[in-house]
Formats: C-alpha cells, structure tokens, sequence
C-alpha cells in the first residue's frame, strides 16, 4: 500500500495542460515604423458546432488587442481608424488513426508515449484597415495551417486542443499578415489623416 500511494499521487497530479499564455503574445516583432493608432475588432464566426466559443472568442480578442497594439499601430494616441479581422474556418478535422493503432495493442502504445489523436485546422484570415469613416483603406489575406498530435507524455497534450489549434492558426496567418503592411505605410498613413 505505501509503494502504490506515491503512485497514485503522481497519476493524479500529473496531466495535460489546460492552455499555454504564451499563445496570447503578439506573433511577430513590431513594424518600424507603424499606423496611427486603431481600434481593433474581431469578426469571427463560431469555428465549429459544439465547440467552447466563449474561450475562443475571447482569446482571439486579447490577441488582436496585442497584436495591433504592440506591433502594428502605435499604442497610445486617439483612434484614427480600425483594425478588422475576420476569420474563417476552411477546415478542422480530428484523425483516429493514432486511436485505432492504439486500440489494436490494447493502449499500449499509448502508454508508452504514442499518440492517442491528431486536430488539424485551416484558417482564412483576412485583416481589414479602415478609417474613421469605416471606409476600407487596406486588406491583407493570410492562411493559418496547424496540426497537433496529442500524447499522455507529450507537451502538446491540452485539455483545450481547440484553443490552442485556433490560436496557433490565427497567429502564423497574421505573422504572414504582417510583413505585408510596410509596402503599403505611406499609403495607409495618409488615407488614416483625420
């Protein structure tokens, strides 16, 4: 009995992460020179039948937030404009490959770190510059391709999968995203003069 208590304590206190913080950080390093300063705002339909939109929605406010703050438009000053992404699920999809395999050895493969499942997820995203008046000034398309293979041992393993997926696809769309502004600065920062 005292060998199993350790043990079972260990399984316990063990386990997948709920999510990683670190998905909320701005995804690349600040322009240059940057927009004047803008009001962000998140046009994301629901990713996915059944699926946990509060956490998302919410998430994906917060990076924005940081993301236009801190890398593409200047941080403190009046609003001369927004910043509109809109996002759009092309495909999600959970294999059972992993789990088939799996059940084949009774779990042991898994036991011994295998995976147990792999989430794969595509996301169009689309980042509108507007002005004051909500006309369009500028629009900039990515597209975010992420997988993600979840194992008992694995630092991939999260309870909320589906966060952190959609994050990850959202974050390398706008890293592609924003390299594509600098071109277009003088432009944007005459059309977003009060």
């Amino acid at each position: 009995m005292k060998n199993l208590l350790p043990l079972l304590a260990g399984f316990f206190l063990t386990g997948c992460r709920a999510f990683d913080p670190a998905l909320l950080t701005p995804s690349s390093a600040p322009l240059a020179t940057r927009l004047p300063p803008l009001t962000p705002e998140v046009q994301a339909p629901h990713f996915r039948p059944g699926f946990d939109t509060l956490h998302v929605a919410s998430d994906l406010d917060t990076l924005f937030a940081r993301e236009v703050r801190e890398v593409i438009a200047a941080p403190a000053g009046s609003s001369r404009g927004f910043a509109v992404l809109t996002t759009r699920c092309v495909r999600y999809g959970q294999g059972h490959g992993y789990a088939f395999l799996s059940g084949l050895t009774l779990g042991g493969l898994t036991l011994l770190g295998f995976p147990w499942v792999r989430y794969h997820c595509t996301l169009d995203v689309q980042l509108d510059i507007r002005n004051q008046r909500r006309e369009l000034v500028g629009t900039y398309y990515a597209q975010g391709r992420t997988v993600l293979r979840g194992s008992l041992y694995g630092r991939t393993n999260y309870r909320q999968s589906h966060r952190v997926l959609y994050l990850q696809c959202v974050r390398q769309a706008l890293a592609q995203i924003v390299p594509q502004i600098p071109p277009e600065l003088a432009e944007l920062q005459r059309e977003l003069r009060p």
